[in-house]
């Protein structure tokens, strides 16, 4: 493994981060209210200041609607790209994603199911520490599920067949628990039911609730932790007998990449839905451009998935503007074609 400076992880990281604050700026300018950049500016200053006079229409769009949006997406896009680096590393496969994987949806089944099981005991009711039970559900969904994935998956004793049947068994399993998902949601109003169906498909025009402290909290760990793998990770990944033979605890650190990527997706699929193709798009990218070692690959993505979720969420809210389409569909039409790329290029192997 090459030798990697600080300073040039600090460097690109920095320059994407510069990037993300010019799209965030350009996002909260774009709506059915436009607010220029420099208006946008002199709000967020005076609110940071103390300053600020409240009297603006501009200021309610601004901090009521648009900044809590682009934040959300910032958050969710970082999480669901960085997870799918994980399983990327983890897998030595470029089409494994925590969508097709199954894990967004196993989340979102989580979710459904506490969801449902406090509006049938009159949890929803009571209001306080309820909402942060939600983001645990969404993780336990997902760990249930990548458990479930290596069941039906079966052994191997080579890695790329492994990855392989990892890779269908999640394929096959995500469209069974959509399945479920979508009978389970016959239960609920009938009025509830086009939001419910947009959150299915990942959206983030929902209001944000209390859950955003815990989840935003559980992402930032999960990243650090994640990080402190990373090098680990890439010894994995030119061999498990060499890494082994390198004092790599190959068993511990597979499990808590597993454990720390499922989390973060469970974490922000509880918030968003499962949003699909982030985790497949982003890491893809992220090694065309900056090459595959994970101490520098796992900060980049997490800021170009910021990134590509805010374009990719503007362009929903605009292309038939007044109305507004799911973020998911919008980053399934992208990543959908690339998927296909993959499976036809490399065969699903690296």
């Amino acid at each position: 493994m090459n030798r990697l400076s600080g300073k040039k992880i600090l460097v690109i990281s920095l320059a994407l981060l510069a990037l993300w604050i010019v799209v965030a700026l350009v996002s909260l300018n774009i709506g059915s209210v436009s607010i220029p950049i420099r208006t946008a500016l002199r709000l967020l200053s005076a609110r940071l200041t103390g300053s600020s006079s409240g009297d603006d229409p501009l200021e309610t769009v601004l901090f009521s609607v648009r900044l809590p949006r682009v934040l959300l997406g910032s958050l969710v896009g970082a999480a669901l790209a960085l997870a799918g680096t994980a399983f990327q590393s983890l897998l030595r496969n470029p089409l494994a994603d925590p969508y097709v994987l199954g894990v967004s949806t196993g989340a979102s089944m989580g979710t459904i199911l506490y969801s449902l099981f406090t509006g049938w005991v009159g949890f929803a009711a009571i209001s306080g520490t309820v909402v942060y039970a939600r983001p645990l559900a969404a993780f336990l969904g997902a760990v249930l599920t990548v458990g479930a994935v290596y069941v039906i998956a079966g052994g191997s004793s080579r890695s790329g067949e492994s990855s392989q049947r990892l890779l269908l068994a999640g394929i096959v399993l995500a469209s069974f628990l959509s399945s479920i998902n979508v009978f389970l949601l016959t239960s609920t109003n009938q009025a509830d039911l086009r939001g419910i169906f947009y959150w299915l498909i990942g959206d983030l025009s929902r209001p944000v609730d209390a859950s955003i402290y815990p989840v935003t909290l559980l992402v930032l760990v999960g990243f650090f932790m994640l990080y402190l793998l990373s090098h680990s990770l890439n010894l994995i990944g030119m061999g498990e007998d060499d890494a082994l033979i390198l004092g790599i605890e190959v068993r511990r650190v597979k499990t808590g990449v597993y454990i720390m990527a499922s989390l973060i997706t469970g974490a922000v699929v509880s918030v968003s839905g499962p949003i699909a193709y982030i985790g497949l798009i982003c890491p893809h990218m992220g090694r065309m451009m900056f090459g595959s070692d994970n101490r520098i690959l796992f900060p980049t993505v997490f800021i170009f998935g910021a990134i590509f979720t805010l374009l990719a969420d503007t362009v929903a809210r605009t292309i038939l503007s007044p109305a507004e389409l799911p973020v998911g569909i919008i980053t399934a039409l992208c990543g959908a074609p690339l998927f296909i790329y993959l499976l036809h290029r490399k065969g699903g192997k690296p």
